[in-house]
């Protein structure tokens, strides 16, 4: 299990470091000295104060407010600049520290003797998947018609596409489901595919949307992902989307991504 605070981390992280290159490129070339703004007689005055106490501070006529801009956006970019490094110190800490000393993490580092003695105060990722694997479940029935494609780990799915998906799910090591039947906003359904990101504990519906081109189809599709929608399923949220039309069918790299993407971390 992977608690999404790190990954919130990480993200963050990441953001705070593209803000301080900005700042940094942004200080290029900065005014010397810093900004005083006063009041007179109910008049607003800028100043430029400098470093060093024995210069007198510099009046800043309206003439050259782009010179008291200048250094407002100075004092704010170094203040800014300082809130970020502080943060990334604290946030690297963090991640150095507790990605790898979690109470998750614990029991899997223990020996296999103790292992035996003990009940895990979290379940481990194998126990887990375990446990949702070996869940029951309804399967959309084939009718007769059906065409049938075996996939890798030997289940039988209606099409080329879904072959794919399955097969590319199964060499990256994800649990999934094919057409298990749930019910969205009180509406059986049978979604493409069930899948269990392990990391995060969460599924995601995959959904694979094979004939758009197909006006019927394309309609039914409409009404049904209106019905995710409205029933708190979101793409890139907890649902994953693939559409092909008989000109553009769907590419085995472009499922990888996804996987990738959504499923393994």
């Amino acid at each position: 299990m992977k608690p999404e605070i790190f990954e919130a981390a990480k993200c963050r992280l990441e953001n705070l470091k593209k803000i301080r290159n900005d700042i940094k490129k942004q200080q290029i070339n900065e005014p010397e000295g810093s900004l005083r703004i006063s009041t007179h007689n109910g008049k607003i005055r800028t100043y430029r104060k400098f470093g060093d106490k024995s210069k007198k501070d510099q009046y800043i006529p309206q003439s050259e407010h782009e010179l008291a801009c200048r250094l407002a956006r100075k004092g704010y970019l170094d203040k800014a600049l300082t809130l970020v490094d502080d943060e990334i110190d604290h946030l690297e800490k963090y991640v150095d520290d507790c990605t790898d000393n979690t109470v998750e993490i614990l029991f899997g580092k223990l020996s296999s003797l103790r292992k035996e003695m003990i009940v895990p105060l979290v379940e481990t990722d194998e126990q887990f998947v375990d446990r949702w694997e070996n869940q029951t479940f309804i399967q959309k029935p084939f009718g007769n018609s059906s065409q049938a494609f075996e996939t890798k780990r030997g289940d039988i799915v209606r099409s080329k596409s879904e072959l794919i998906i399955a097969d590319e799910l199964f060499y990256a090591g994800i649990p999934y489901r094919y057409e298990r039947r749930t019910s969205i906003g009180n509406v059986p359904v049978f979604p493409d595919f069930t899948v269990l990101n392990t990391a995060r504990r969460k599924e995601f519906i995959w959904e694979h949307l094979g004939k758009l081109d197909d006006p019927d189809y394309a309609d039914n599709t409409a009404v049904k992902l209106n019905n995710y929608l409205s029933n708190g399923y979101y793409p890139g949220i907890n649902m994953i989307l693939t559409w092909e039309t008989s000109r553009t069918p769907i590419k085995p790299e472009l499922v990888r991504d996804l996987i990738s993407i959504f499923i393994m971390k």
